[in-house]
């Protein structure tokens, strides 16, 4: 089993965000014991609409990352599948999922008497009359204080402006006798919904870090109070959804990214990432016009051009096609305009049981074609292929599958590979036998040639944070929209260089755990209905079943 670190006798202050522990042993199992409750335990919850997981990794904000060194934390928490700000906040205050609460707009109301059945945590909480909780709510929206939270002892509703939260917030934590606090930020929603939901967006990155600030206030205020070394305070910092693009309300992945982090001097870090997985895409497939494929929206990125030392390329993607295929010529990744001979360009292709590549350039009128491995198995396969050019500018093209050196030809002959034609998935026209049937995953281009123990080390992986040469990584499709017809470009220096999908298509459930080492200890990360389970934890209030509050303990690796 693994071994799970506790620690007591903290001496350390929040302010300080750093401690001078005594360590008692480690405790086998990940259940060590509760602590021990005390009408000083407190929970102070910091709301934040908004927030992507994803993307407050990405900013690393100041007062964040020096609180993770004693937090419980998730950059993959999963919001609702409907992530409008009425349902995110209700899945949060009720701790159960919209299909439940049946609360999806800004009233902030039940859809129905069934959907009303489900009332807010601390509705339920001070109807059961075992204890009396003194909570304070601070947010900018009335609505909120009305309905959600409604039953706080004290009920207070700022201007829509997050300084005047924040001073609020700071007035009742210095001066007001609190078990449990909820505190609401919206600027970051209203950044992302003018701007954009992405990190590399400065009026987004600035507004991550405006509310880390406050929240930096926030634990010098618990700090400060004249009490605090008897206290022992919880402090959540919990979002409500993501977004994509300008927009969320949906369940795209982007706009149910969310972010959950639970901190207290007294725990050890600990760090829940989301399995590596392939959670859905898209059947390429059928020719001419029943043709599904995806065109790259700039039709002159990702030329490679002629042989050069400048020159040096490195094409990757995932890919899955039906058990037992073994068409004819099928290309299903291409910058060229046609699979015809003497047509500059390259193209990924099938023939029969494997995969090769083809290519031709300016420099000649035949093709030529590297060799990869079998794909036709029915099992997700990582494809790459290195553009390399070596001494004397001599341009080798070699295949790898799943990490594994295939064949290698040399194509300088070809000269310049720059092609017209845009960046395609699926059908290109030209010598093709049978249509292609294939799904894709994680398109990768990067601007250099990448080492074979590189190209082993990243292919079982979709997460590309710890690459080595991230730097070097010029368009990125993870392919994981799971709605409409763009596929998106995931570097910030390529925003906009995104393919459209044509042709009539589903996005298709994968659900694909990616078998790589790192996903061997893994497990499904927390959700926004967690939210209730830790507060009652903390404050040692028990859950009845019947309320049918979902989630699981986070906080037992204590």
């Amino acid at each position: 089993m693994k071994k799970v670190k506790y620690i007591l006798g903290c001496a350390a202050t929040i302010a300080m965000l750093a401690t001078a522990c005594s360590k008692i042993e480690e405790v086998p199992g990940d259940t060590a014991d509760k602590p021990k409750f005390t009408d000083k335990s407190k929970v102070l919850v910091i709301v934040v609409d908004g927030l992507a997981g994803k993307q407050v990794k990405a900013v690393a904000p100041p007062v964040i990352t020096q609180m993770l060194a004693h937090s419980t934390y998730s950059y993959d928490t999963r919001a609702d599948t409907v992530t409008t700000d009425g349902a995110s906040l209700a899945t949060l205050y009720t701790g159960v999922p919209y299909a439940k609460n049946e609360i999806r707009d800004s009233s902030l109301v039940a859809r129905s008497t069934s959907g009303a059945r489900y009332a807010p945590f601390l509705s339920l909480i001070k109807k059961t009359g075992k204890r009396a909780l003194k909570t304070i709510s601070v947010t900018a929206w009335d609505a909120v204080n009305k309905t959600l939270l409604a039953d706080a002892t004290t009920k207070v509703t700022t201007k829509d402006d997050d300084k005047a939260v924040l001073d609020s917030a700071v007035n009742r934590l210095k001066n007001d006798s609190l078990d449990l606090m909820f505190v609401q930020f919206n600027g970051i929603n209203k950044a992302g919904k003018q701007y954009g939901y992405y990190s590399y967006i400065p009026e987004y990155a600035a507004a991550i870090n405006q509310v880390d600030a406050y929240i930096g206030e926030l634990l010098k205020t618990i700090n400060s109070r004249p009490d605090y070394q008897n206290e022992n305070w919880l402090v959540i910092v919990q979002s409500t959804h993501g977004g994509l693009d300008k927009s969320y309300g949906s369940d795209s992945d982007a706009e149910m990214n969310s972010f959950s982090l639970y901190y207290c001097p007294d725990l050890f870090r600990y760090q829940i990432d989301q399995p590596q997985t392939i959670p859905a895409s898209i059947k390429f497939n059928e020719q001419n016009e029943k043709t599904v494929n995806a065109v790259l929206n700039d039709a002159t990125a990702y030329n490679f051009g002629a042989p050069s030392s400048a020159n040096q390329f490195t094409v990757e993607c995932k890919v899955k096609t039906p058990k037992g295929s073994n068409p004819t010529y099928p290309g299903f990744l291409s910058k060229r305009a046609s699979f015809a001979a003497g047509q500059v360009g390259w193209t990924f292709f099938q023939e029969g049981s494997y995969w090769m590549i083809n290519l031709s350039g300016t420099g000649a009128t035949k093709n030529l074609q590297a060799k990869g491995a079998d794909i036709n198995d029915g099992n997700w396969h990582h494809l790459t292929c290195v553009f390399a050019t070596k001494a004397n500018n001599v341009r080798v093209c070699s295949t790898y599958t799943d990490g594994k050196y295939n064949n290698a030809v040399t194509v300088t002959e070809f000269g310049n590979l720059n092609s017209t034609a845009p960046l395609t998935i699926g059908f290109i026209p030209g010598s093709i036998n049978t249509p292609v049937t294939i799904y894709m995953a994680d398109v990768r281009i990067w601007n250099d040639t990448l080492p074979a123990a590189t190209i082993a080390a990243f292919s079982c992986t979709n997460v590309l944070d710890q690459h080595p040469y991230l730097s070097k990584l010029v368009g990125w499709w993870p392919v994981n929209e799971r709605k409409g017809n763009v596929l998106r470009n995931a570097v910030p220096a390529a925003a906009g260089k995104d393919f459209k999908v044509n042709g009539t298509f589903t996005w298709e459930a994968m659900n694909y755990v990616l078998p790589c080492a790192g996903n061997a200890d893994k497990q499904n990360p927390p959700n926004n209905t967690d939210l209730c389970y830790q507060i009652a934890y903390w404050l040692n209030l028990d859950l009845n079943p019947d309320w049918e509050i979902g989630g699981r303990l986070w906080l037992k690796f204590f």
